[in-house]
Order: structure tokens, then C-alpha cells, then sequence
């Protein structure tokens, strides 16, 4: 039995961990589109919050594969948003990082067989970077921020509810 309350100890510890993780990332991210754009810091902390952002996927398959399978079947759903999230997140500085990154990201997508074109023009607004990449790249940046915290909030909503048992 005292195993069985260890173990639960510590997945409530990890899951915690791990929407603090998200948590804060976001926190940072909606801080950055307060603060003027300027200065070397603000690049070098997109970079930071990016490779964060790509940590939680592994984080959370992990987290399934020790604990409890829902974290990993989470994790891998939530990849597709990740990536959308780090690779507009380096775009929005728009620097020569922001601009390999974008240029890497729209060669990868135009190589994908049948739908590679769709996905560059949705993705980039076309087949080459421009203005409308940087806009669109905003928009769909900080519709995942929303995103992910409106879902965020509704897990906690519900966990507490379950834990209250109402």
C-alpha cells in the first residue's frame, strides 16, 4: 500500500511539474508580446522558450510511458501544436535565425508529397517568406498560447472538481 501512495506522490508531482513547465512557458510567451521587441534578449529568450516548447512532448510521453498512459497519448496530440508553437516562435523575431528556421520549416513542408504546397501556403502565405509569413506566423503563435491555456484551465477545472468530488 505505502508503494502505491509513493507512486501516486509522485505523479501528482511529475503532472504538476510538467503543467508548471507549460505553464510558465506561456506566462513568458504573453510577457514577450508586452515588452518591446528590441535587444538581443528578447531573441536569445524565443530561443530558450522554443527549445522548452519542444522538451515537453518527450516530458510528457515519458511521464506515460513511467506513469500513467494518458500523459503519453496527451503528449503525442499535443505535438502538432508544438510544433506549430516553436517554429512561429522563432519566426516572430524575424532575424537571420527567425529567417533559416522559416526557410528550413517551408522546404520541409513543399517537400511533402501531393499536400506540400497546401500546407507551405497555409503555413507561410506562399511558397516564399514575406511579410504575411510574419503576420501569419503571429497569428498562429499566440492562437496556440490561447489554445493551450484555455485547455489548460479546463484540465484544472475538472481535476479539482474530481478532486473535490463534485
Amino acid at each position: 500500500m505505502q508503494w502505491s501512495s509513493e507512486r501516486s506522490g509522485s505523479l501528482r508531482w511529475a503532472g504538476r511539474s510538467l503543467a508548471g513547465l507549460v505553464g510558465a512557458i506561456l506566462c513568458l510567451d504573453v510577457l514577450l508580446l508586452l515588452v518591446p521587441a528590441s535587444g538581443g534578449t528578447v531573441e536569445a529568450v524565443r530561443v530558450i522558450l522554443a527549445v522548452a516548447a519542444a522538451l515537453t512532448v518527450p516530458l510528457a510521453v515519458g511521464l506515460g510511458l513511467a506513469y500513467r498512459p494518458i500523459y503519453a497519448i496527451g503528449g503525442l496530440l499535443a505535438a502538432p501544436l508544438v510544433a506549430v508553437y516553436v517554429v512561429s516562435g522563432l519566426l516572430l523575431p524575424w532575424n537571420q535565425l527567425a529567417f533559416y528556421a522559416g526557410q528550413r520549416t517551408l522546404e520541409a513542408l513543399l517537400a511533402v508529397p501531393a499536400v506540400g504546397d497546401r500546407l507551405a501556403a497555409a503555413a507561410f502565405g506562399g511558397f516564399t517568406l514575406s511579410q504575411r509569413s510574419l503576420r501569419l506566423a503571429f497569428r498562429y503563435h499566440y492562437a496556440v498560447v490561447g489554445l493551450v491555456a484555455a485547455l489548460g484551465g479546463g484540465v484544472y477545472v475538472a481535476e479539482t472538481r474530481r478532486a473535490t468530488g463534485e
